[in-house]
């Protein structure tokens, strides 16, 4: 699903016909700023609830793109008699979308060529295509963690790099953690494609002079949870054969995108 929905962005001075993408024009008008025919077209490109935007995951189906700055687009080669258009990031929720009907004044920016519309005697219909998805706009995460029972391990979480500010962990008590923060949006391309990201690790460790004969395990309910584990081995300095105890466990704690 697209998870999004486009409408026409009205002005109240303006004459609208049957539906929200229809304008009413009079024989002969020209295209002009502040014109009876305005001389753009702005649409609303918003995402549904839950959902946000970026600009990066949108494109004119068949325009070309002359320039991209932070949170814009530039197209030109649209469908006639559209002569360029601009794709704004308004907000995660929003983009507003410019289509011009005479010659765009940008910059140095260089658009199609050609004179501004003037409205023929019968009716016009232009499609213009565009293509994207919105995405989730953050997904929640809250996780505890039941502690090992044996009162000489020492626990730790460590929450991912790159995540501290959307992920905390509080230490509940001596039998629990708990992991909580709602998780950024992905990039369009990579919702859904089979991947995992790191959430945080979770470290159970013996405390001197303990050793595990089974190390701790932990297994999530969750299906969207994974782990992958480390052991810390120490060798055993009572062993004549230089055997290894094992000392602490690291889990790595995925979630599926």
């Amino acid at each position: 699903m697209a998870n999004y929905t486009i409408t026409r962005h009205t002005e109240s001075d303006h004459t609208y016909g049957c539906t929200n993408f229809s304008t009413m024009q009079i024989e002969d008008q020209v295209a002009a700023d502040g014109a009876a025919l305005d001389s753009t077209v702005v649409w609303d490109l918003k995402a549904n609830a839950g959902y946000s935007v970026a600009i990066e995951d949108f494109i004119f189906s068949n325009g070309t793109i002359i320039n991209a700055a932070a949170g814009f687009s530039y197209w030109k080669d649209l469908p006639s008699p559209i002569l360029g258009a601009v794709m704004e990031e308004v907000s995660s929720i929003l983009i507003r979308i410019t289509l011009y009907l005479m010659p765009p004044q940008i910059g140095s920016l260089v658009f199609n060529s050609g004179s501004s519309f003037v409205m023929p005697s019968s009716d016009v219909d232009i499609t213009v295509a565009i293509e994207g998805c919105a995405k989730v706009a953050g997904e929640g995460v809250h996780l505890r963690i039941n502690n090992p029972l044996d009162r000489n391990t020492i626990t730790n979480v460590i929450v991912d790099e790159g995540l501290e500010k959307n992920i905390v962990s509080n230490y509940l008590s001596d039998k629990r953690d708990e992991i909580h923060g709602i998780l950024p949006s992905l990039p369009t391309k990579a919702i859904g494609d089979g991947t995992s990201r790191l959430i945080f690790s979770y470290i159970a460790l013996a405390e001197d002079g303990y050793r595990y004969n089974t190390p701790p395990s932990l297994i999530f309910s969750d299906k969207n949870y994974h782990t992958k584990t480390t052991l810390t081995e120490t060798i055993n300095a009572h062993s004549t054969n230089k055997a290894t105890d094992i000392t602490g466990v690291r889990f790595d704690v995925y979630k599926k995108n």
